[in-house]
């Protein structure tokens, strides 16, 4: 029986995983953090399991080859899937947690609590996140979480939002665009750079743009 072919990321001589190009870590280190974090924590229990005692260091003598020893999940992990002295998945953990409790006074559980309760998935865009977390969007004036967003720093609803919020007339022409495009007011015949809301039906139109409560 031929034995499994190798990973195909240079210099790695890790088997690959069934089906796939990559070894178990390769593989890993490309999938979503929220994947990387659940792998993490069934390692954990894993170990738990088995009865294995918990340790919070193990000394560099006895780490296999191209391994380091991560407290978090218990587990000896490939260097290149380190950042400092644990796990990346561990080490994000970790990072994160510390930002939401310094930034919005928030637990990991609350914000937990909040990503199930939205499925998931950003509220506006409904798209999973992948290589970042949802981020928390708040109010800048209260500080109060409204929700979570994706967080593409050029194109992420949490940054689009920002911007309509900060611009109200931005926001109010966002609104037209959707309601009466500017195709469409063009085969109407509205003269060139009409201000929207002048030629807007008066029904179609409000005042306040105003973000939803359960946002």
């Amino acid at each position: 029986m031929s034995s499994p072919k190798p990973c195909r990321e240079e210099g790695c001589a890790r088997p690959k995983v069934d089906g796939k190009h990559r070894c178990y870590w390769h593989h890993l280190a490309a999938q979503p953090i929220a994947v990387q974090v659940a792998n993490a924590q069934a390692r954990l229990e894993r170990a738990e399991a088995f009865g294995v005692p918990k340790r919070t260091r193990v000394d560099p003598s006895e780490w296999p080859n191209g391994e380091r020893w991560c407290a978090g999940c218990q587990f000896f992990v490939p260097i290149f899937y380190t950042r400092g002295s644990r796990c990346r998945a561990c080490a994000s953990v970790g990072a994160h947690e510390s930002h939401l409790k310094r930034t919005y006074g928030i637990s990991r559980e609350d914000y937990d609590r909040l990503l199930a309760w939205q499925g998931g998935r950003c509220y506006i865009c409904q798209q999973v996140p992948r290589s970042k977390r949802l981020a928390v969007d708040h109010d800048h004036v209260t500080g109060q979480v409204r929700g979570l967003l994706c967080a593409n720093d050029e194109f992420g609803c949490n940054v689009t939002l920002r911007r309509l919020l900060n611009d109200v007339t931005m926001a109010k022409r966002a609104m037209a665009y959707v309601t009466m495009t500017p195709w469409e007011r063009l085969k109407r015949e509205d003269p060139p750079g009409s201000d929207w809301y002048s030629v807007t039906p008066a029904s179609q139109l409000t005042d306040e743009i105003r973000v939803p409560d359960d946002i």
